[in-house]
């Protein structure tokens, strides 16, 4: 998995909502709620009643992220300049950011849980159901993408998109390194598709401790999902080889164009938290 991918989820929470990616880092983060509720509801397949909570909890969460947790992004923005200003960026540098983007997500996680429960344990057998088939489809979808003959072209297309949603547009030429390097990686299909059947079952079991008020356990299984599983290793690897050579290869002024693309999301990041 590529580490700004990686940082992605971790630093948005979720990143199927496309937070991150949104030209409108406000207009995204308003819509929390909404976008939240949507995006569940599509997995578990809620009754009207049960999204009306759904919705209000996730209100609840946003209240609370808005005034705990903004103010810990724009510190890791913060961050992540520092990193730009100081040369060469090491391995550890960006070892550092995902440290903190962990520390964030549980935090996230771990208020989330009680808000989560009450609706996990309304679930009916039928919506469980609903949500494995949710996830086994995602998967076959995924697995779709990425054995067929244009997987490779599709996985070097997605890494220059997460790069950019990071770091603001990138020129031609880096653009075609990112390229060059994402299709150099080594893809193992079957092994990579294993490893996502072993996050879903894990995923399955933490939503049900969380339904059973077992928040410990719960949370601490999610955030074992936010380490590589073995099978994943290699692929990160390259992955963190590949960021490392982008972002030591940028010219002073394209590190000043992705330092400008950070100041502007801490602007919106303040003026959301306040």
């Amino acid at each position: 998995m590529q580490l700004f991918k990686r940082l992605a989820t971790l630093l948005a929470l979720a990143l199927a909502l496309g937070l991150a990616g949104c030209s409108s880092l406000t207009l995204a983060y308003n819509q929390l709620p909404f976008l939240g509720g949507w995006w569940i509801d599509s997995y578990l397949d809620l009754d009207s009643a049960q999204q009306a909570r759904m919705k209000e909890q996730l209100r609840a969460w946003q209240a609370w992220h808005r005034r705990e947790e903004l103010p810990q992004w724009v510190a890791l923005l913060r961050q992540a300049g520092a990193m730009l200003d100081h040369g060469t960026v090491t391995a550890e540098d960006l070892l550092a950011l995902e440290r903190a983007g962990r520390a964030s997500l549980e935090r996230c996680l771990q208020h989330a849980a009680p808000l989560a429960a009450p609706v996990l344990a309304d679930l009916r057998p039928q919506q469980w159901a609903h949500l494995q088939k949710k996830m086994e489809e995602k998967h076959a979808e995924w697995r779709e993408r990425n054995t067929g003959r244009d997987g490779q072209d599709e996985r070097a297309k997605r890494y220059v998109t997460t790069l950019e949603r990071w770091l603001g547009d990138l020129d031609r030429s880096t653009r075609r390194q990112a390229r060059a390097e994402a299709e150099g990686w080594h893809f193992d299909v079957a092994s990579l598709s294993q490893a996502r059947s072993t996050r879903e079952a894990r995923t399955l079991e933490a939503l049900r401790a969380w339904s059973r008020q077992d928040f410990s356990s719960g949370t601490a299984e999610l955030m074992k999902l936010a380490q590589p599983l073995p099978a994943e290793q290699a692929l990160r690897d390259e992955g963190m080889a590949s960021v490392l050579k982008l972002l030591n290869g940028l010219s002073p002024q394209q590190r000043d164009k992705v330092k400008r693309h950070w100041a502007d999301w801490t602007q919106q990041l303040r003026s959301l938290s306040s």
